[in-house]
């Protein structure tokens, strides 16, 4: 399950959590379109787990704490991760090309209107692996079906040139005659998502997800081969 999936599944079950505190426990296979040069569609198994209150959020993407109650949303404060990027082993394109994972310090807020929401939130690099921001601005819809419920979300996502030069970036220390010297700049490009969720007992849940993302000008380094990403994931929930 990658980290839009993963968010979008655990904020559909913190919304029955009770300050007692639930459990979530499950995992989901996820296929993924490659974007780097050599690199092949994947398909892979992530695990979910998760403890939530009604103000706190703990779980394998990261924690959070609801610091303000508005009406019409909440204010959160998160800690999370960033593995990464999966440069592919066996190119010779990336070979001594590294990063390292990062730790990203975030704050959101959600406004529900109903069953539409508008959803802005920022993360920023506090473990000087990258050094950068990305910020997300997202509208959706969340439709019931009898028990099927269906979120569909179009958005707006913002990386500094910091952070796209850690993804998709080649500084002249690692250009070399096969790999180019590549300056990212920051970009804004849009993302689309649609989440599945149907109950099939009262504690377990299926839950499916379809993710597009547009990789704007990053289409232009040397290390990528696609102008856009694709994901599919589909896993089961249990919540206690």
């Amino acid at each position: 399950m990658n980290k839009r999936m993963l968010s979008v599944v655990l904020a559909f079950t913190a919304g029955t959590a009770s300050a007692e505190g639930q459990w979530t426990v499950g995992g989901a296979g996820v296929g993924a379109t490659g974007i780097y040069v050599g690199e092949e569609d994947t398909a892979s198994f992530a695990p979910v787990i998760s403890y939530d209150t009604e103000r706190f959020h703990i779980g394998l993407d990261g924690l959070s704490y609801q610091v303000f109650d508005y009406g019409l949303g909440q204010v959160d404060v998160a800690l999370g991760y960033r593995g990464a990027p999966a440069f592919p082993d066996e190119t010779p394109l990336f070979d001594g090309l590294k990063r390292d994972d990062a730790i990203e310090l975030g704050l959101s807020t959600q406004l529900d209107f109903g069953n539409a929401y508008v959803g802005i939130g920022a993360l920023t690099d506090i473990s000087d692996a990258h050094g950068g921001t990305e910020a997300d601005l997202n509208i959706g819809y969340i439709m019931n079906m009898d028990n099927l419920q269906v979120n569909a979300a179009l958005g707006a996502r913002y990386r500094d040139a910091a952070l796209n030069q850690y993804l998709f970036g080649v500084s002249q220390a690692e250009a070399n005659a096969s790999r180019p010297a590549y300056a990212a700049k920051e970009t804004t490009t849009a993302f689309a998502n649609v989440t599945i969720a149907y109950p099939i007992t009262e504690v377990i849940t299926a839950v499916g997800q379809i993710g597009y993302e547009d990789l704007g000008e990053n289409q232009d380094s040397p290390l990528v081969e696609k102008a856009s990403s694709t994901s599919i994931g589909l896993g089961a929930i249990w919540t206690f």
